[in-house]
């Protein structure tokens, strides 16, 4: 089954019929309900979809938003899952609880969720980033950051895993009494859970509760171009937990264009996208134009991927 994610083209302004309407015109029926509606403009969504006969297939924490974002965080940050501070990680998990029951209300099947970060200097990563830019990711310098990353990560991780799991405790046995699984999210930057090892650990001790693995193409990309992890590891190694797919593309390390629009070869993957039971959101953000994803659209019904 194919979907958009509505981070394509909603924003906080926008005229949500026009919205819908831009939908429908690509010839699809499903969307995942993004990270940015608000309580009220979730509800007015909520009451257009039988209008414009589209179903909510997915739903991305946090949906709705939490009132207030006290750290001055990107959306899907507000609050973090994996954080340290009980007060916030139990904020992450009830507001994570209320997108479970935006997913229930909507007879959506899988809340994505991002499990948390490592909270560690990042001027590793950004140097790390800055030398992938400059054509030198194989580099003495490159290899050495990396090590350096990798080893910090190694040193602070065990009380942010503790913490995760704790929370992923609490969610999947809230989700699992209303039948919806939980997507754990593969990430883009190193400092963030799961990581391979993490993933494989979580999805094994929970996976009876509903956790399920939920495959970011962009973000599996960003993390093997930085040499982070090996090619197709993911996916060769989460195989049996797969749920579902966020599909966008990625130029070098700019991730959420349009899926034909970047360097990826979807065709990499075409073993998986072929299997019906996978799900599979296109999560392209603007600029990227109706035109290109429809484009997207016929290349993929044309490889049997829909």
């Amino acid at each position: 089954m194919i979907a958009i994610s509505t981070t394509w083209n909603y924003s906080e302004g926008c005229n949500l019929p026009d919205m819908l309407t831009g939908i429908s015109k690509l010839g699809i029926k499903s969307i995942e309900l993004g990270y940015n509606f608000t309580a009220s403009r979730l509800n007015k969504i909520a009451s257009l979809l039988a209008d414009f006969n589209i179903n909510v297939i997915s739903v991305h924490n946090f949906c709705p938003l939490p009132p207030q974002n006290i750290f001055h965080r990107f959306f899907t940050n507000y609050y973090f899952l994996s954080s340290l501070t009980e007060n916030e990680r139990e904020c992450a998990v009830k507001y994570t609880k209320q997108t479970i029951n935006t997913a229930e209300n909507l007879n959506a099947k899988i809340v994505v969720i991002h499990a948390g970060t490592i909270e560690m200097d990042t001027e590793y990563i950004k140097a790390l980033i800055n030398l992938y830019n400059l054509g030198k990711i194989h580099s003495e310098e490159a290899n050495s950051l990396r090590e350096k990353i990798l080893q910090l990560r190694e040193e602070k991780k065990e009380p942010y895993l503790r913490a995760t799991l704790k929370s992923l405790d609490e969610i999947t046995e809230y989700a699992l009494k209303k039948g919806i699984k939980i997507g754990l999210e593969n990430r883009y930057y190193p400092n963030e859970i799961p990581n391979n090892e993490e993933a494989a650990f979580f999805l094994k001790e929970l996976n009876s509760k509903g956790l399920v693995y939920w495959h970011d193409v962009g973000h599996a990309q960003a993390q093997e171009r930085l040499s982070i992890i090996k090619k197709d590891s993911l996916l060769d190694s989460l195989n049996g937990y797969l749920f579902g797919f966020h599909l966008h593309g990625i130029n070098g390390l700019k991730d959420h264009i349009s899926p034909l629009s970047g360097d990826f070869d979807f065709s990499q993957i075409s073993t998986y996208l072929t299997r019906a039971n996978l799900l599979k959101v296109i999560e392209a953000h603007q600029p990227a134009s109706s035109d290109e994803l429809k484009e997207t659209l016929r290349y993929f019904a044309s490889c049997g991927w829909l």
